[in-house]
């Protein structure tokens, strides 16, 4: 069914913050300019036509609440924790989330984490309006992993491909009901082992690439910024007399 879609921004981005766990840091890339995140802002910046600084704030291990059972042995700070000092501070007019896996198999419940989760993103609006920067948010729904990490890495092993598909029905009704992007990343990589490096949990480099293809995508169905570099007239007789109207020769 046709739907147009509503432009969220207009205006390139300045400032781009990363909150998020270990995948959102770039586990387990093979250099860090391979990162999901690393991407997405490398594309953003081609397209709106002018750069982009960016804060990676990803922790390995971190939830989103210091209420999940295996609080103590996460990376912390919380994001609630951490948010004043990792995101407001910085005044970003762009933001990735990413939380969900590492709070769903340390034995947060799932409306512990919706809580959790809304009180983050109405910190972030709340002081992007005190200071007009009204920041972007982009929310990534849970990674996949193979179904052995659900299993063997204490305390970690309260999740399961069923209670990650719960999990991701919040992040997006959240998404919903505060208007942001929804990066469907988990349905991007679900299944496909070959993206999931060695260690069964965290993608390999052409897993970060799907995931940063997805989160693109998320960013230029909603935003026209995207589209700062693209031409105000038609290319296809500049095209045709440099390219001829095909097909490659054998």
């Amino acid at each position: 069914m046709f739907k147009r879609q509503i432009d969220l921004r207009s205006e390139p981005v300045k400032r781009a913050i990363a909150l998020g766990e270990s995948t959102t840091w770039g586990y387990s890339v093979s250099a860090k300019e391979k990162c999901w995140v690393n991407q997405v802002v490398r594309m953003l910046e081609e397209f709106q036509g002018r750069p982009v600084e960016l804060i990676n704030q990803g922790i390995g291990s971190n939830v989103i609440t210091a209420e999940c059972p295996a609080y103590d042995q996460s990376g912390k700070p919380s994001a609630l924790e951490r948010v004043d000092a990792h995101v407001i501070a910085h005044n970003p007019d762009l933001v990735f989330l990413s939380y969900g896996l590492n709070d769903s198999r340390g034995g947060t419940a799932p409306e512990t984490f919706r809580r959790a989760y809304q009180q983050l993103i109405d910190r972030i609006r709340q002081a992007g309006h005190r200071t007009n920067t009204n920041p972007l948010i982009v929310i990534v729904n849970c990674y996949y992993m193979h179904e052995i990490c659900y299993r063997i890495y204490e305390p970690w092993i309260n999740s399961n491909y069923d209670v990650t598909d719960v999990f991701n029905l919040v992040i997006r009704q959240l998404a919903e009901a505060n208007n942001l992007i929804l990066a469907d990343v988990y349905s991007a990589e679900v299944g496909v082992d070959w993206v999931i490096d060695e260690d069964h949990c965290h993608p390999n480099d052409l897993g970060h690439r799907l995931i940063a293809n997805r989160v693109f995508e998320a960013i230029v169905r909603n935003c026209s910024f995207t589209a700062s570099t693209m031409p105000k007239q038609t290319l296809i007789q500049d095209f045709v007399k440099k390219y001829g109207n095909g097909p490659d020769r054998a």
